[in-house]
C-alpha cells in the first residue's frame, strides 16, 4: 500500500475486511462441506452393503488387496495437494486465519 493508503486506517480497513470476509466464506464452506460429507458417508456406506451382499450372495467377487492399493493411491495424491493450500493460506493470514475460524464454526454448525 501506499503512504496515501495508510492514512485513515486504510491498513484497519483492509484487515477487518480481509477477516470479515474471510470469516463468511468460512462458514459457508464449512457448513457446506460438513453437509456434503454427510452425504457421501452415507453414498459410500450404502456401496459397501450393497456389495457385501453380492459378495455373500456369490453374484461378483471383490478384490480386496486391489482395493486397497486404490485407495492408498487416492490418500498419496491428496496428501500432495495440501502444501500447495498451505503455502497460500500463509500468503494471505489475516483471510487465513478468519477463514480457518469461520470454517471450523460453519462445519460444527451443519
Amino acid at each position: 500500500m501506499t503512504e496515501a493508503g495508510l492514512q485513515g486506517g486504510g491498513v484497519w480497513t483492509y484487515i477487518l475486511f480481509n477477516a470479515g470476509a474471510g470469516f463468511i466464506l468460512g462458514f459457508a464452506v464449512g457448513y457446506a462441506l460438513k453437509k456434503l460429507l454427510k452425504l457421501l458417508l452415507l453414498f459410500l456406506g450404502l456401496v459397501t452393503l450393497l456389495l457385501l451382499a453380492l459378495e455373500y450372495y456369490g453374484i461378483i467377487k471383490v478384490n480386496y488387496s486391489r482395493f486397497v492399493q486404490l485407495v492408498q493411491t487416492a490418500i498419496n495424491a491428496t496428501r500432495g495437494a495440501t502444501g500447495g493450500i498451505v503455502s497460500h493460506a500463509l500468503a494471505s493470514l489475516p483471510f487465513a486465519g478468519s477463514f480457518a475460524v469461520g470454517l471450523a464454526v460453519g462445519f460444527k454448525a451443519g
